[in-house]
């Protein structure tokens, strides 16, 4: 999100944002530089009962909008103010993996079609799409998109597979990637009585809980995945002499990897060095403190992308499609595992190659990474092609002059 946002305010100068979030513990809020106004759409079923009485209404010309609640009268508003209707620039939400709660989010896109506003699908990724159920719905609803835009090709060749291969899906790449956050300094972080750390090999690491929904024997498979996962860490300490940042990439009252990461951290042998990061870091100084370290070890998609575009070697863990999409686009595949498949020895095998090719995997990188970042500011470059084209008041004009007005664009997108 906030590499999307910035790239928007350099492509357009002044922008109103209103962003749709998902996160359930309230107390958790974004900051962002840009003007934005968040608004939750993690709200009570009565709220979404209504807005349908509200959609069916709308067709007959009658408007309900009054039996709306304050929340969701602020969202039917900003819709209709919008110049551009940005959908899912925080990640996928349009699946068989995200089944249970599609339709919201179709919604959605529905009341960006209701407005006639251009509607821009920001470079997620999509599918897999093998609901017979839902199929029908995702084909018409797909359609209403002006342009449809996925982060990495797995997701494209899906949804061909849905659409027909006729239609127009552009591939760009994450829409982080169109930033970059320089390496943390490790005389800074490590400082008094830690600073003996910082001439450590340093090792960035996020591990995964993960549930493995739909498995037959699902607690087998995470305990197989956490012993693989610590005969990881430990085969890396054996070569160097290791000190392990374990970051969290959920924190909060509802989802925290806090817990886990702990956990984790006490198995490991003794005199290991290991700490957990700070869990209220933000993208930035996570991605800094994997662009100051030396290997990372990626079991979420983010951090898999924090560790590559800051130029750190490592090993991916996939648990969708999304990250080994990302993985295949640097050239790296070889190093991408399926989480479904714990395997201690072939991580093992991986991590002696990474640290056996370390400086010519950094060169790679090196010349890997500007590639991909010009391809994911083509997101940006595409949606404001779309705006230009659907330029219904003056807004041609109002860019041109610099206008005091600033431009709204509605994102919605899965935060949380």
């Amino acid at each position: 999100m906030n590499a999307m946002l910035s790239r928007f305010e350099h492509e357009l100068g002044k922008v109103r944002f209103t962003l749709l979030y998902q996160f359930r513990d309230r107390s958790l809020r974004l900051k962002f530089k840009q003007q934005v106004q968040d608004l939750p759409i993690v709200l009570p079923p009565s709220d979404y009962l209504r807005a349908a009485l509200f959609s069916l209404a709308d067709l007959t010309k009658l408007d309900l909008r009054a039996a709306l609640s304050p929340t969701m009268r602020q969202i039917i508003e900003a819709y209709e103010s919008a110049d551009m209707v940005v959908s899912a620039p925080g990640g996928p939400y349009f699946g068989d993996i995200y089944a249970n709660h599609e339709l919201v989010h179709w919604w959605y896109i529905w009341l960006g079609y209701r407005f006639k506003k251009p509607l821009f699908l920001y470079a997620p990724s999509a599918g897999p799409f093998n609901n017979r159920l839902l199929n029908p719905i995702r084909r018409r609803m797909y359609r209403l998109f002006d342009v449809l835009v996925t982060r990495e090709e797995i997701s494209q060749r899906n949804l061909h597979g849905l659409l027909g291969k006729d239609t127009v899906v552009h591939v760009t790449a994450d829409s982080a990637i169109q930033s970059s956050v320089p390496a943390a300094s490790r005389s800074e972080y490590f400082t008094g009585a830690r600073a003996p750390l910082a001439n450590k090999f340093l090792v960035a690491v996020s591990l995964n809980d993960y549930r493995y929904p739909g498995e037959a024997r699902p607690d087998a498979l995470r305990e197989q995945y956490n012993r693989a996962m610590l005969a990881l860490l430990h085969h890396l300490h054996r070569q160097r002499d290791c000190h392990f940042l374990l970051l969290p990439q959920l924190h909060g009252k509802v989802h925290s990897d806090v817990p886990f990461l702990n956990v984790m951290g006490k198995r490991l042998e003794p005199g290991v060095s290991w700490e957990l990061v700070d869990p209220a870091f933000d993208s930035d100084q996570q991605r800094a403190i994997f662009a100051m370290s030396d290997f990372h070890v990626a079991s979420r998609y983010h951090p898999a992308i924090f560790g590559h575009t800051g130029l750190t070697p490592g090993i991916c863990i996939y648990y969708e499609h999304k990250a080994l999409g990302f993985m295949a686009q640097l050239g790296l595949e070889r190093y991408a595992f399926d989480i479904r498949k714990p395997d201690a020895t072939a991580l093992c095998k991986a991590a002696d190659d990474i640290l056996a090719s370390h400086a010519s995997i950094v060169t790679h990188l090196t010349q890997r990474v500007p590639e991909l970042q010009k391809r994911a500011r083509r997101s940006t470059e595409l949606a404001v092609e779309l705006l230009r084209r659907h330029d219904r008041s003056g807004l041609g004009q109002r860019l041109s002059n610099g206008a005091a007005d600033p431009l709204e664009v509605k994102a919605a997108g899965p935060l949380g």
